[in-house]
C-alpha cells in the first residue's frame, strides 16, 4: 500500500508519495518536495553569523559538512571554471550592453565578470556579511534580502541569473514570478540547479551510488526539479521557451535558459564585436580564447584516447585470436604425435610379425607393408 502525505508541491498537488526519509515525490510534475517544510522564513537573515545562509554557512558549514571550498577560496577558483562557463553560455543568447541581476551571488565573482564583459550587473544576497564580502572582494553592488522585497523597476532587466539557488527557494513560484516581472519581454533567466532523475527510485540510486543523492539536503534544498518538472514549472509562469545547455557537473546538475520569447542564438562574430568594444570586454575575450583553446586540446586529447583505446582493443583481439590459434596448433601437434606413436607401435609389431617364422607373407601383403612404410615411416 502506498502512503500519501499532505505536503503541497509547488504545482499545488498534495497527493505526494514518500521518496526517501526526507523527500516526497510528486507524480503530477515529477519533482521532489521536502517532507517537512521550514517553519521559519529562511529567506530573511536575522543573525548574520549563525542563520542558515549567514557567515558560518560559507566559512564552516560548506567546508566541514560537504567538503566544499570556503567563500574566500571560491572567490579565486570559481572565476576560470564555472563563472567563465556560465558567461560563455549567456553570450550565446544575450550580448552586452544589457542589464543583469544575479540572485545568490555569493562572493560576487560572476557579477564582476559580467560587468567586465560590458553588462550592467548587480548581485543579491540574504546575508549582510556576504554582501559586504562581495563589495570588498570584487567591488560589486549587491541587493540585500529576497527578490520579492527589492524595489527594482518592472521590465527593466535583460538577464536574471540563479546558480544553485532555485532549489533553495521556499516559494519558487512567487520568486520566479517576481523575476519574470522584472525582465523585459525578451529577457531570460539563466539557471543551474540539481537534476532529479525521475525515472529512478531512491533504492535504485542507492544501489548505483548515484551522485544526485548528495543533493538530498533536507536543511537547504526545498524542491528538486527534473527536466520534465522544470519545463512544466516555467511554462506555468509563461516562460515556455527553454534550452538545456551543458552543465559543468552534468552527473547531478542541469543548466538551462528560460524565456517568454523564442530564444535566438547570437552570431560568434557579434559576440567578439560586443566584447572587444570595451577594455574589460577585451580581457574577457582573451580569457574565452584561452578557454576555447583548452576545450580544443581536451577534445583532441579525448580523440587520441579513443583512438588509443580502439587500437588496444584490436591488439587485445589479435592477441586473443593468436592464443586461440596457438592452442589449436598445440592440440593438433598432440594429435599428430599421438598418431606417430601409434604408427611406430604398429610398425614395430609388423616387424615382429614379419620376423616370426609362423607368419607367412604373401606378395600382396608384402606390397601393402612396403606401401605403409613409405607413407608413414619414411
Amino acid at each position: 500500500m502506498i502512503t500519501r502525505l499532505k505536503t503541497h508541491c509547488w504545482c499545488g498537488n498534495s497527493d505526494l508519495t514518500p521518496f526517501s526519509s526526507d523527500y516526497l515525490y510528486c507524480s503530477k510534475c515529477h519533482c521532489l518536495a521536502l517532507m517537512h517544510m521550514p517553519e521559519h522564513n529562511i529567506s530573511h537573515i536575522e543573525d548574520k553569523n549563525t542563520d542558515l545562509y549567514g557567515k558560518q554557512y560559507y566559512l564552516s558549514h560548506l567546508p566541514q559538512d560537504y567538503g566544499y571550498p570556503d567563500l574566500p577560496t571560491r572567490a579565486r577558483t570559481d572565476l576560470p571554471e564555472r563563472c567563465l562557463h556560465w558567461l560563455r553560455t549567456l553570450l550565446k543568447y544575450k550580448l552586452p550592453p544589457a542589464k543583469a541581476l544575479e540572485l545568490g551571488s555569493a562572493h560576487g565573482g560572476f557579477v564582476a565578470m559580467l560587468n567586465w564583459a560590458g553588462f550592467d550587473t548587480a548581485g543579491l544576497e540574504l546575508s549582510p556579511w556576504v554582501v559586504d564580502f562581495a563589495k570588498k572582494t570584487f567591488n560589486v553592488h549587491s541587493f540585500l534580502g529576497p527578490i520579492e522585497d527589492q524595489k527594482i523597476e518592472p521590465s527593466s532587466l535583460d538577464v536574471i541569473v540563479l546558480m544553485d539557488v532555485l532549489e533553495h527557494l521556499p516559494d519558487p513560484v512567487a520568486s520566479m514570478r517576481q523575476c519574470l516581472s522584472l525582465l523585459r519581454p525578451d529577457g531570460l533567466i539563466l539557471i543551474q540547479t540539481p537534476k532529479f532523475p525521475e525515472d529512478k527510485s531512491y533504492e535504485c540510486m542507492k544501489e548505483e551510488g548515484a551522485s544526485f543523492l548528495l543533493q538530498l539536503k533536507e536543511a537547504e534544498h526545498v524542491y528538486l526539479f527534473s527536466e520534465h518538472s522544470i519545463r512544466q514549472f516555467f511554462s506555468s509562469l509563461g516562460a515556455e521557451y527553454l534550452e538545456f545547455e551543458s552543465a559543468i557537473f552534468a552527473h547531478y546538475d542541469m543548466f538551462l535558459v528560460a524565456s517568454r520569447e523564442r530564444l535566438v542564438l547570437t552570431a560568434p562574430e557579434k559576440r567578439k564585436e560586443a566584447l572587444t568594444a570595451t577594455p574589460g570586454g577585451r580581457l574577457i575575450q582573451a580569457l574565452i580564447d584561452i578557454d576555447e583553446q583548452k576545450d580544443a586540446m581536451q577534445e583532441h586529447s579525448e580523440l587520441l584516447e579513443a583512438d588509443r583505446a580502439a587500437r588496444l582493443e584490436v591488439i587485445h583481439d589479435l592477441g586473443s585470436k593468436l592464443q586461440e590459434s596457438e592452442a589449436d596448433r598445440a592440440e593438433r601437434l598432440e594429435v599428430i604425435h599421438d598418431l606417430e606413436r601409434k604408427m611406430q607401435e604398429l610398425a614395430t609389431r609388423i616387424d615382429s610379425l614379419m620376423g616370426s617364422s609362423s607368419w607367412r607373407i604373401t606378395a600382396p601383403l608384402r606390397w601393402i607393408i612396403d606401401h605403409f612404410r613409405k607413407m608413414f615411416i619414411n
